[in-house]
């Protein structure tokens, strides 16, 4: 590798390198501010599996799922994510604060990646590390997962970062730790990521795995640094009355031995090839000639994305957001391998290297916009913002004393009972429930409505008219139309219905 950092004749003339950084930064959280601000959830696990345990640490009657019921979820993420939840709820207890500042804490913590990104490539040459820090800061399917309350990201978030501890020429035993704590969140948030993990140590550090060359001091600071976030969710989870890591052990059962994932939907192995080659679609070919040039500037990110996409590749339920980190990763490579060639050009066309710097920066923009339009981008998937917007006009309303969901609406298509005020309660009528026994939705909507004084419910056509109710707001779904009902006057008891949330999710299996 050729580091041409300082060899640049026009060295007097650049910005200040940390000028160059913090200018990146701020573009990057300008952007995962605009996303976490924008209204809607691709994701339901970014609602029920993170944000409704936080609600219910912080006293909420949240929502519970049947990855909770049974403990295979750890409370580690819940447990972060119920401090800017707590901060909303105090500062607006009745506006949209407690919904966006978890969304901001997640895109906060992708800054890492951008400075990942910019260290490393920096150490080729300061516009390597220039346009690596921008392709981070403004890539579109980061930027689009970066505000979602999801341990991909969130683990993801953890080891770009790490990568970039792990490799600097002088690391120091207090850097290997911050490495290694970080690798051990990541492993905790998302176990599925431990292999990937593994393959990066090993071969960010293949030099010292001979047994003559073995740093015992540096591995043990990697360990310490793993232990001491392990030591940390253990705590965590023994507050909770749980056994420390016995939630991973049932995942297992749950996800592999009893394949309860898989009631989910299956896809063939080569799906995940088949997404890169419909959401990069042309941007493939350019992409994979950067990282040719760039994978040595990282090998250890490589290793993590092939590692990560071999895996969950055997894995026969797949969603896209599974392999964040490896899509993450390959972008940031191909970055890396653009700067290379930008440095080779720039000396070859010295007269012309602003020019020619200027449009790389400017394809790898375009191409974030571009493929940003298609439409398997997951940028351009239904966001559930119809949903989002409803259960804030009913936070803000202060008459509402109970809230139900009726078929067709689901759990799934609204932002659950944290982005309601505290205390209102939320029931879910399904004619499918085993409790309904036979009757249809609005029958028991009928007989238990002085229970709630709010539906929320979806038509393509008209409203159901329902004795009482009207129409107060409606968002237009890709399909229907998802509204508001409402009747004056207060709530009866809620606890005396069998709709409640809770036990209507276990009897569906939910």
């Amino acid at each position: 590798m050729t580091f041409i950092a300082d060899r640049d004749d026009d060295r007097m003339t650049r910005p200040p390198a940390s000028a160059i950084l913090w200018g990146l930064m701020l573009l990057a959280f300008a952007l995962r501010a605009w996303a976490a601000l924008t209204p809607g959830f691709l994701h339901p696990d970014a609602i029920y599996q993170y944000l409704e345990p936080a609600y219910r640490l912080l006293g909420g009657d949240g929502v519970i799922t049947w990855e909770w019921r049974v403990g295979i979820r750890s409370w580690m993420l819940p447990t972060l994510l119920a401090g800017p939840l707590w901060i909303g709820e105090t500062l607006a207890p009745n506006g949209p604060l407690p919904m966006i500042l978890p969304r901001l804490a997640t895109a906060a913590a992708s800054l890492g990646i951008v400075w990942a990104a910019w260290t490393i490539g920096r150490r080729h040459a300061l516009l390597t590390g220039a346009l690596a820090g921008f392709v981070a800061a403004t890539w579109f399917e980061i930027v689009f997962f970066a505000a979602e309350t999801l341990a991909e990201p969130l683990a993801t978030a953890a080891i770009i970062p790490a990568a970039a501890l792990l490799t600097q020429p002088r690391v120091t035993n207090g850097r290997i730790v911050l490495a290694g704590a970080l690798l051990g969140f990541a492993i905790l948030a998302r176990p599925h990521y431990a292999p990937a993990a593994a393959a990066l140590v090993i071969v960010s550090w293949w030099r010292n795995l001979a047994p003559s060359r073995l740093h015992a001091r540096r591995w043990g600071a990697l360990i310490a640094g793993a232990l001491l976030v392990a030591g940390i969710s253990a705590a965590i989870d023994a507050r909770q009355g749980l056994t420390p890591f016995a939630w991973m052990m049932e995942n297992v059962q749950q996800n592999v031995v009893k394949d309860v994932s898989s009631r989910y939907g299956t896809l063939p192995f080569l799906s995940y090839v088949a997404w890169f080659m419909a959401v990069w679609s042309w941007w493939l070919v350019p992409a994979v000639i950067g990282i040719r040039f760039g994978w040595r500037q990282c090998p250890g990110l490589l290793a993590a994305a092939i590692v990560t996409l071999l895996l969950h590749s055997l894995i026969p339920h797949k969603e896209y957001r599974f392999v964040f980190l490896a899509f993450t990763a390959l972008t940031l490579l191909a970055a890396l391998g653009w700067g290379e060639i930008l440095a080779i050009a720039r000396r070859r066309a010295p007269q012309r290297r602003w020019w020619i710097a200027a449009g790389v920066f400017a394809l790898w923009g375009g191409a974030s916009l571009g493929l940003a339009q298609g439409s398997f981008a997951p940028s351009n998937a239904p966001v559930h913002a119809e949903g989002w917007k409803i259960f804030a006009a009913l936070r803000r309303d202060r008459s509402v004393c109970g809230v139900a969901l009726v078929k067709p609406v689901s759990f799934a298509d609204v932002p659950g009972a944290v982005a309601l005020r505290r205390d209102t309660p939320l029931q879910m009528i399904w004619s499918e429930d085993p409790a309904a026994g036979g009757a249809t939705s609005w029958q028991f909507a009928r007989h238990w409505q002085l229970t709630f004084n709010r539906i929320v419910t979806a038509s393509q056509g008209p409203m159901p008219v329902v004795p009482g109710y009207h129409v107060t707001q409606c968002e237009r779904g890709r399909l229907d139309r998802i509204c508001i009902l409402a009747r004056p006057g207060g709530c009866a008891d809620a606890t005396t219905s069998p709709f409640r949330i809770n036990p209507v999710m276990a009897r569906a299996g939910f």
